[in-house]
């Protein structure tokens, strides 16, 4: 046999995957994907983002990409154009 606990990790890692599926469904509820300008569906059913020029394999990756520095930058308006207000 097995040692004694054995089952922790996989309960672990269960209990992360329940985690992130909550959180995944917390944001698609809080988010409509519908209304973002920049997410585009390719033929091959991954998600491109138009701002970052990046792919993502489900939504819930693109979601974390929009929290993410890269797409929050790009968000951002053009320090040039700061200065001039």
């Amino acid at each position: 046999g097995s040692k004694f606990g054995g089952g922790g990790v996989s309960s672990a890692q269960q209990s992360e995957r329940e985690r992130k599926e909550r959180l995944k469904q917390l944001a698609l509820e809080s988010i409509d994907l519908a209304k973002d300008p920049f997410l585009v569906r390719n033929h091959l059913g991954s998600y491109e983002c138009k701002l970052c020029l990046t792919l993502h394999r489900d939504e819930a990756n693109y979601l974390a990409h929009t929290q993410g520095k890269k797409h929050q930058a790009g968000l951002a308006p053009p320090a040039h154009l700061e200065k001039l207000k």
